[in-house]
């Protein structure tokens, strides 16, 4: 059996997980595993902060009404 993340071989002695998480499915040698979740995470979160920054910039454009005149 090989590790989905390092791609070498896991041997019986070393400590493994099997993912069901989807786009980490398979099995990895824990460190692996906790390396790419790490890197998943990190991922996610510079992901979550480009949209929310995307969002607040749109949300405060300036108005172009002009009232009176």
């Amino acid at each position: 059996m090989y590790c989905v993340y390092c791609r070498r071989e896991i041997e019986e002695e070393d400590r493994r997980f099997y993912s069901r998480q989807a786009g980490m499915k398979g099995l990895y040698h824990w460190d692996c595993f906790v390396e790419a979740c790490r890197q998943a995470n990190s991922a996610g979160a510079h992901e979550i902060e480009t949209v929310t920054i995307s969002d607040t910039v749109f949300e405060t454009q300036p108005s172009y009404d002009f009232v009176g005149g």
